[in-house]
């Protein structure tokens, strides 16, 4: 594979390009998720061949983990959260990690509703973590008004059994983002579950959503397959273009026996 520079006018960036090889050397320069699937499509506008790199997003994969944690802490932050509360599990009242997630985490909606029903006003991002032996505890991002730490370790442990808890103030704005990146980046795979991160619906500001023009895109196709290995074996020899950090566009070839491809002047596949 080489490695090419498109020549681009004075002051205009040029678009990384590079010609199609082994799907080892592919790999190398799509860099991100190992496990990551491919969406073909073609661009009306020039009849170019499109592959968008669909990433796992699984909290498991370390490329996927980071990358969310990151933009999972600058949301965080602003939400503006004013509280850090850990919650813990006692395997004593429990057959295994599974059982004892899976009746704890419907605890914590019953202990929302308490404290919004006795404290006031609540909204939350919980984080699950396992312990070296493998049991869940969950550590959250709140805001809400002043809660006793007693009236939380009683409340906890009539619910779960567990009477070890903790809450505190958040000091400083900043702490939020190490929060949230050093629970979520030392993530491990867990079997029982891949859901690490849920949130009430008013924890984060509402974002107003905008229009979307009209996608160029025509004839998407999924891929189960990585794009390293998709480009190898159908594009090999062909130079590819950086759109975007996962969308890379394919240099029209010459047509396979029965091969259409999208004349965007007459606006027809020929």
């Amino acid at each position: 594979m080489n490695d090419n520079s498109t020549i681009a006018p004075s002051g205009v960036e040029a678009v990384k390009a590079f010609l199609v090889g082994s799907v080892d050397a592919a790999r190398t320069i799509l860099g991100g998720c190992p496990s990551a699937q491919s969406l073909t499509a073609i661009d009306k506008t020039d009849g170019r061949h499109v592959i968008i790199v669909l990433p796992c997003k699984q909290w498991g994969c370390r490329h996927c983990g980071e990358k969310r944690a990151f933009l999972l802490g600058i949301r965080c932050e602003l939400a503006d959260p004013n509280k850090f509360i850990t919650l813990t599990v006692s395997p004593k009242h429990f057959l295994d990690p599974r059982a004892a997630y899976d009746q704890t985490r419907r605890k914590i909606s019953d202990l929302t509703k308490l404290i919004r029903k006795e404290k006031g006003e609540f909204e939350y991002m919980r984080i699950l973590e396992i312990t070296k032996a493998g049991w869940p505890h969950y550590h959250m991002l709140a805001r809400a008004p002043y809660i006793q730490q007693k009236w939380l370790s009683d409340t906890w442990a009539g619910m779960t059994g567990a009477v070890i808890v903790d809450i505190r103030k958040i000091q400083k704005k900043d702490n939020v983002f190490r929060y949230v990146a050093k629970y979520l980046c030392k993530q491990t795979y867990i079997p029982w579950t891949n859901r690490r991160v849920c949130w009430s619906h008013k924890f984060f500001p509402q974002v107003e959503k905008k229009e979307h023009a009209e996608s160029t895109l025509v004839e998407k196709t999924l891929r189960r397959i990585h794009p390293a290995e998709y480009l190898s074996t159908e594009h090999d020899g062909a130079e590819v273009q950086q759109i975007s950090p996962a969308c890379w566009k394919i240099s029209k070839k010459p047509n396979r026996p029965g091969e259409r491809h999208w004349n965007p002047y007459t606006e027809q596949y020929e």
